[in-house]
């Protein structure tokens, strides 16, 4: 007969792991945290004994996560963030002037969106900006944990406890090299033409699969990648023509390469996201102005623009 372990971990040893993790050694980490080394090893060994499995295989003095250790190291660091942003609440809600903010965006946003929107918020944002990269899925689930407090994805993303504060329209630009000659790319020309864009676990190429089976057409030769940065440096080697979202195309300034329309239009949306009842809403109005002015030069229409 087994006895069920009900002990929650304590926050210090969560701490205390993850900083071993990001330093390497104990020795390291208790440097990193201003604590002696001893300290270190009893709050890692009492986690682990809360746990019921061990985070780090021992030997003599070097050490190296478990498998299970990586796969907690996610939730550990998860923690830490909404841990800490508990504490940014509690100082907003004395009145005090949020000090720090994160902000999720798929990479797509972080790269082509989020840095000319930050432009323009200089004398509105905390002390300490964190931008957090990650898809979709799970920026929605850290809005809604608190993780983060605004996030940039493609849409769809329609998740209960989220607001959609803005919202933009436009379609796939096809990004070729400086020296193309046309001043627009027929969807015939991946007939003779490599394709280089996204993978089929992404929305987008459910989009593109569409187009191409309504017009009959079935690429020469593809290169599926992850990330739409990858399909135009691709586009840039020569190796093909990518098809990609407008933020890629028009808000990442990839040298070698111009983006075209295409003759046949591919629908692509993408908003800002918030939890719904957040408690620090000050930022809302300067993100959405910010978001409407950076999503208009993208060639994105912005409703109630």
């Amino acid at each position: 007969m087994s006895i069920k372990n009900t002990d929650r971990p304590d926050m210090r040893g969560i701490e205390a792991f993850v900083a071993v993790m990001a330093s390497g050694s104990m020795t390291a980490a208790a440097k990193r945290l201003g604590i002696g080394q001893p300290a270190i090893t009893r709050l890692v060994r009492d986690l682990e004994g809360v746990l019921g499995f061990t985070v780090f295989e021992r030997n003599g003095p070097r050490i190296s996560p478990t498998q299970k250790g990586v796969l907690f190291h996610e939730d550990a660091k998860r923690l830490l963030t909404s841990y800490a942003h508990v504490a940014q609440r509690a100082a907003t809600l004395r009145g005090a002037r949020a000090k720090s903010i994160t902000l999720a965006a798929t990479p797509t946003m972080a790269a082509g969106m989020l840095p000319k929107m930050m432009q323009q918020l200089a004398a509105d944002l905390p002390e300490l900006v964190t931008v957090t990269t990650m898809d979709a899925e799970h920026l929605a689930q850290a809005l809604q944990s608190g993780e983060a407090e605004y996030g940039l994805s493609a849409l769809p993303l329609s998740h209960a406890g989220l607001d959609c504060l803005e919202m933009a329209r436009g379609e796939l630009f096809a990004v070729v090299p400086d020296s193309y000659p046309e001043d627009r790319v027929s969807l015939s020309t991946f007939r003779s033409t490599r394709l280089l864009t996204l993978g089929n676990s992404y929305r987008i190429r459910h989009k593109i699969d569409a187009a191409l089976t309504q017009a009959g057409i079935e690429p020469l030769a593809e290169l599926v990648t992850n990330n739409s940065l990858n399909a135009m440096a691709a586009a840039a080697a020569d190796l093909g023509v990518a098809l990609v979202d407008p933020v890629s195309a028009m808000g990442i300034g990839l040298q070698g390469v111009k983006a075209l329309p295409v003759d046949v239009r591919i629908p692509y949306e993408w908003g800002l996201f918030r939890r719904t009842q957040a408690e620090t809403p000050e930022l809302d109005a300067p993100l959405m102005a910010q978001f409407r002015r950076v999503a208009q030069q993208l060639g994105g229409v912005v409703d109630g623009s």
